[in-house]
């Protein structure tokens, strides 16, 4: 629907500016065309489409999870095109970040640096190479997509193509072993850095998709039981619904209310850095003035249950 907004103020705009009639019928025409055909095009992240991926922390006990999700429709240097949110979590939303993309024909393209480049090339067949100029490998040269091999999957019960591909230096830049048409890689959306925390896919849904379970996950079965868990490595046994923060937000220090036996506690940083550490009970001042002003995550930690807390410092 956004879409035909966007169009259809365009063309009233035309229609009362001061050109000649004949200047504005055939620049009319031309977008329309242009406009008929992206939408026939569009068949790459529909309003509504979203992916979650596995996302680790800096934190070696908790595995939390990222999503990437189209909102919208936009224009961007006459090309109409889908805006992405992306969203990193560490217990709650820690990043917002957004990302451009559309599709023609069998490909896909993201906008950076004031430019379109290539993300994938479902129309590339067995033997075939994609460069992916956008990004650099570890001497310098673009990105190769080289394709092994392609096969089929059903997804909603639509036949979508499967590339096995080969793409990575191994040092500096890789991009996962498979790419499924209209959803992209099965490791993460774009190429990451070698050993990155991102990745890999868990699901996929959209409004026509019923939910797409990542048949490629390396741990195959805890990720179909819930696309959002968030794992931390221990047992969580007990019930913490009582628990909280006080005050909160606080500039100097916070008490943990409703706990009746002492925790062991660590509290972290948005970058997953330890930041204070020590045993807390319910008549614990736990002092923060030497914190910078920012968001930060506790976690408490008794007879193998973990509670997971979240304050700001002001």
């Amino acid at each position: 629907m956004e879409v035909f907004i966007i169009f259809f103020k365009v063309v009233a705009e035309l229609l009362s500016s001061k050109n000649k009639k004949t200047m504005r019928k055939t620049t009319i025409l031309s977008i329309l065309f242009a406009f008929t055909l992206q939408m026939n095009a569009q068949d790459f992240a529909p309003i509504g489409s979203i992916w979650h991926y596995t996302q680790g922390t800096l934190n070696p006990n908790v595995t939390s999870f990222k999503t990437l999700e189209s909102i919208s429709d936009t224009v961007i240097s006459g090309i109409i095109c889908k805006k992405i949110i992306e969203v990193e979590r560490y217990f709650d939303t820690i990043n917002v970040s957004y990302h451009y993309m559309y599709s023609e024909n069998d490909s896909v393209f993201f906008y950076a640096d004031d430019n379109f480049h290539l993300l994938y090339d479902f129309g590339a067949m067995e033997g075939d190479t994609v460069v992916l100029d956008y990004f650099k490998t570890y001497d310098g040269t673009p990105l190769k997509m080289i394709i092994d091999s392609t096969s089929s999957t059903l997804v909603n019960d639509q036949e979508r193509k499967i590339q096995y591909i080969t793409c990575g230096d191994g040092i500096l830049i890789e991009f996962g072993n498979h790419a499924i048409e209209g959803i992209g890689n099965t490791s993460f959306m774009f190429p990451t850095l070698d050993g990155s925390l991102d990745g890999p896919l868990r699901c996929y849904q959209d409004n026509n998709t019923a939910l797409f379970l990542n048949p490629f996950h390396p741990n195959y079965g805890w990720n179909h039981e819930d696309c959002e868990e968030i794992k931390t490595g221990i047992s969580e046994n007990g019930s913490d619904e009582g628990i909280s923060i006080f005050p909160n937000p606080t500039s100097c220090c916070i008490s943990i209310k409703n706990i009746d036996k002492p925790f062991a506690y660590k509290l972290y940083n948005l970058n997953g850095k330890i930041v204070l550490s020590g045993i807390a009970t319910e008549s614990t001042e736990i002092r923060i003035t030497g914190l910078s002003q920012g968001i930060y995550f506790i976690e408490l930690e008794s007879e193998n249950l973990i509670t997971p807390l979240k304050f700001i410092k002001q």
